[in-house]
């Protein structure tokens, strides 16, 4: 199983937006740190958690799972940043509780939008809460995998997004579980070892690998972006020779930076990464003309080999 990927394709838009809805809602700022997979034998309830479970091609819960001291901190600040007074409550109260419900719907009600846009096979129910530590046994039955991501507030605490795994049909959630394919580079020259090639994705692990992969196919003059909204000025700018871009990202997607490039009249060569293979979205970059389309994860034992047969232009 791949944490990159269900990463990427379940659990990151919930996280996106729970970062944009506590700077917008509280005026606190938060920071992801890497996924990882947690024991499920020593995962414990932490004490407050907004939860929604998925059904279909994915059968779990997504869990933003707080200790009781940070959902107070959260909850006072967006109750202060709403209502212009100080809140110093100490326990989860009725308007804590209520302060944040509003702050998990907006999170969900955001991220099952998103997710909502691609042909993907599974779907999420309204949000609810979590209070007692007896509950959580039932939402551990079955379940085996739990993928974690911690949230650091800065001078607050932490929080945490849990994805728990009973069975992932990893087709249908758009997640190639075998070896990554696409659609294919059409174009039979090889690029030149000494060409620029910029790298776009705002996961900092998927850059560095494929900058591993280049360099040991002779490519080391490598740029990097991290987000979409970069690799525009950056294009503009560096003029680079070949382009590696993911579509979803954080600030601008992948698809939507193409579309500006190539209005901003640059022709260069662009190979598009994605763990979502939504055929409208491969259909609306190969209009824009892309040199093919890598669907992720990208694995070390033939992430190389991947991107040596992308590596060719006109």
């Amino acid at each position: 199983m791949s944490v990159e990927a269900l990463y990427k394709v379940i659990l990151y838009p919930f996280i996106n937006e729970s970062l944009a809805s506590l700077k917008a809602m509280t005026n606190l700022v938060g920071e992801a740190g890497d996924a990882f997979v947690d024991s499920v034998d020593d995962f414990r309830f932490k004490g407050y958690a907004v939860c929604s479970e998925v059904t279909g091609g994915l059968d779990g819960v997504i869990m933003m799972h707080h200790y009781p001291e940070t959902a107070i901190a959260i909850g006072n600040s967006v109750c202060e940043h709403m209502f212009e007074e100080k809140y110093q409550f100490t326990e989860i109260n009725e308007e804590l509780s209520n302060a944040l419900a509003e702050w998990g719907n907006t999170i969900v009600g955001r991220s099952t939008d998103l997710h909502g846009r691609y042909s993907l096979d599974y779907k999420f129910s309204s949000p609810y809460f979590v209070h007692d530590v007896n509950d959580m046994d039932k939402y551990l039955v079955g379940v085996t995998e739990v993928i974690t991501v911690p949230i650091t507030i800065e001078g607050v605490g932490r929080y945490y997004f849990n994805l728990l795994i009973r069975n992932v049909e990893y087709q249908s959630v758009g997640i190639k579980r075998e070896a990554s394919t696409g659609i294919s580079n059409p174009h039979t020259k090889v690029l030149p070892l000494e060409s620029k090639i910029l790298l776009v994705d705002d996961s900092g692990m998927i850059r560095k690998a494929l900058k591993r992969y280049l360099s040991q196919l002779g490519y080391n003059n490598v740029i990097e972006a991290d987000d979409g909204s970069t690799a525009v000025i950056m294009v503009e700018e560096e003029k680079p020779d070949f382009m590696f871009m993911d579509v979803v990202m954080g600030q601008l997607n992948g698809d939507l930076a193409l579309a500006k490039i190539r209005d901003n009249g640059s022709n260069v060569p662009v190979v598009m990464l994605s763990s979502v293979t939504d055929q409208a979205l491969i259909k609306s970059c190969e209009s824009m003309g892309i040199s093919g389309f890598i669907f992720k994860p990208i694995q070390a034992d033939n992430g190389a080999q991947i991107i040596k047969d992308y590596l060719k232009i006109a």
